[in-house]
């Protein structure tokens, strides 16, 4: 991950126990129905295209459907489509846009927050992109805008009017188009924003990647303009997080930051969540995981002690195996990040070590949690 360094990352990561996300459906799940064609973003309950440009919404599905005694294909499969193939990052569901096309050409997404922005307050915006498998160029960078009120536009072209704040993708994902990367943004709110635009603004660069669709593949992207670039979408997250202090770029500052990273000392990750009785991650636990792998990537002679809790509900024994394998599930997560398993180790108690009362939910809420010690070799 560039863009912000690992310390930076660590300090957020401290302030997120009390996080929500801001983004009322972040992986593109809560849909009217699933889609079957292009520009069918109106099929979700959260999201929409603020322009005429027809942003695209990718759901897995049977890919026919009977219509009329007929057999209707899905455009918009996944993992396979006319875009590339891409499985979802998480759930089933993904968007795709068009950030650079023909003419002035552009789409873009926009969704309300769960609740407006508070003045002075630090938000860390994340999301997941995934360049399209037939795309025929990839771009610089990447706009994110908060705005006070919804925005409308009778035309496709470029937005123009807005202020947006700009992230580097050239170097993170550049002509990959095999995996998710995560990218990310800070922002300090002016107060008042009630709503989240972004897509493609200002292009400083456009690069060809030479990414032909097999001829058999019928794509919407054009495959002879070599200027027409696709990316897939999911997995958007805002935090609001407390930075104390004014973060330094110096050297200096970033060996004074490092040394307050905290060693040997309990963490509980409060965002990691699972569905009740299982042991699969939900997807809003990937944005605490990523944090942490990261800064364990940065910081390679550290190592990490994950512990799985539960509460006191159903047999201690059944308890117990579910705690280890949540532990395990963590540990899988973060060696998928590229984490050597050899400096990850685990282990689960069961409810034998509640840190709140079980006569409440609220309490079972807090025991049902996954901690974790940052070891040095």
């Amino acid at each position: 991950m560039k863009g912000i360094n690992v310390c930076i990352l660590f300090l957020v990561y401290l302030q997120m126990a009390k996080a929500q996300n801001l983004i009322p459906d972040s992986s593109f799940e809560n849909n009217k129905f699933v889609p079957m064609d292009f520009s069918a973003i109106n099929a979700s309950n959260s999201w929409s295209a603020p322009s005429r440009g027809t942003t695209d919404l990718f759901c897995k599905c049977d890919r026919k459907t009977k219509l009329l005694q007929e057999k209707i294909y899905s455009q918009v499969d996944v993992p396979q489509n006319s875009m590339g193939n891409q499985s979802p990052h998480s759930g089933t569901c993904y968007a795709g846009l068009f950030v650079f096309s023909h003419w002035d050409y552009r789409e873009y997404l926009q969704t309300a927050l769960k609740e407006p922005l508070v003045k002075n307050r630090s938000y860390l915006f994340s999301i997941y992109l995934s360049l399209a498998d037939y795309s025929q160029a990839s771009i610089d960078q990447f706009g994110v805008c908060f705005l006070n009120n919804k925005a409308g536009y009778n035309s496709s072209d470029v937005i123009t009017d807005l202020n947006p704040i700009y992230i580097n993708i050239e170097h993170e994902i550049g002509s990959d188009v095999k995996n998710w990367h995560r990218i990310e943004v800070i922002y300090k709110s002016g107060g008042g924003e009630a709503y989240l635009l972004f897509g493609s603004f200002a292009v400083n660069k456009i690069k060809k990647t030479k990414l032909k669709a097999p001829k058999e593949i019928k794509s919407r992207i054009n495959q002879n303009s070599e200027r027409e670039s696709y990316y897939f979408i999911d997995d958007v997250s805002l935090l609001e997080i407390n930075l104390n202090e004014e973060i330094g770029s110096s050297v200096n500052r970033e060996e004074e930051l490092a040394e307050k990273m905290p060693s040997d000392s309990l963490l509980v990750l409060k965002n990691v969540l699972f569905q009740t009785n299982e042991t699969i991650l939900l997807p809003s636990s990937y944005n605490e995981l990523d944090l942490i792998a990261e800064h364990l990537k940065g910081n390679t002679e550290i190592r990490i002690k994950i512990f799985g809790h539960t509460d006191n509900s159903g047999e201690e024994k059944t308890n117990k195996k579910l705690s280890i394998e949540r532990a395990k599930a963590v540990s899988d997560y973060l060696a998928s990040k590229g984490i050597y398993k050899k400096r990850i180790t685990y282990d689960g108690y069961g409810s034998l070590k509640p840190v709140a009362s079980n006569d409440t939910e609220e309490g079972k809420q807090q025991n049902r949690r996954v901690e974790f010690i940052l070891n040095n070799k």
